[in-house]
């Protein structure tokens, strides 16, 4: 049967942290939606004074207040991108395949933030705005992407740290181990008695046929007999011996 596998506690508490970001963020865009012209208007002054400080440290000049609303809009929505990044990640390995549940989503809330402040005493929408809501998001959701492929990427070169040292120094293999040959089962009464029969039935091999075996040579062997040697004959003894046949042919 199929087991699920755990989750991680760690997977868990990013899962809390992230959820809990990304949700305040939502109720922090609508709460400044909801307030009134005036009341907004004091906020962004308090903002505005804020961001020119900053700013003339740096050297850069003094920002409008029409600017500075501008910005926080962009500011508010980039930092529910990012949350909306990172919740997704938690949530699921392929968040590269979800991408456009973000999206769908970010547009949405800047189209609802936009609508809301059209029965707020004092305030107006607009779908510059809206364009501008959208675009924070996206630019926080790019953001958080890089820091995934980031961390990603050192998470990659610190598992394979080592794969360097074992590329020139191979780690020595253990010697492969013999395997025993299964046990045959233990044969049946009916199959040990057909295997009997069998053998019973069995006709002998023909005896092979084996050349008689020769008798060993004697190592002492008989010396040749003298044959006896051609001398020639001289002459006169021939003509003798010629002179005696004819001879003898004559008288008879």
């Amino acid at each position: 049967m199929y087991q699920k596998k755990r989750t991680s506690p760690f997977t868990i508490f990013f899962r809390i942290l992230f959820t809990a970001c990304l949700i305040y963020s939502v109720v922090f865009i609508f709460q400044n939606s909801l307030q009134i012209a005036e009341q907004s208007s004091l906020r962004s002054e308090q903002v505005q004074q804020v961001v020119n400080e900053v700013a003339g440290t740096v050297g850069l000049g003094p920002f409008s207040l029409h600017m500075v609303r501008k910005m926080a809009h962009f500011a508010e929505f980039m930092m529910m991108g990012f949350w909306f990044m990172l919740c997704l990640r938690v949530y699921t390995r392929h968040f590269i395949k979800h991408v456009s549940w973000p999206l769908f989503l970010g547009l949405g809330t800047a189209v609802m933030d936009e609508t809301i402040q059209m029965f707020v005493d004092g305030r107006g929408s607009s779908v510059k705005d809206v364009w501008i809501d959208f675009s924070g998001f996206l630019m926080g959701l790019f953001v958080a992407l890089l820091i995934l492929m980031f961390l990603r990427m050192c998470v990659i070169l610190f598992v394979h740290r080592h794969d360097d040292q074992e590329l020139v120094q191979p780690e020595p293999q253990p010697r492969p181990t013999k395997k025993r040959p299964a046990p045959s089962p233990a044969l049946q009464p009916q199959e040990q008695w057909e295997e009997e029969a069998e053998e019973e039935w069995e006709e002998e091999p023909l005896p092979q046929y084996q050349p008689p075996a020769r008798p060993a040579r004697q190592t002492a062997r008989r010396a040749p007999e003298p044959q006896p040697r051609w001398e020639p004959v001289p002459e006169e003894q021939k003509e003798e011996e010629e002179s005696y046949d004819t001879s003898i042919e004559i008288e008879h």
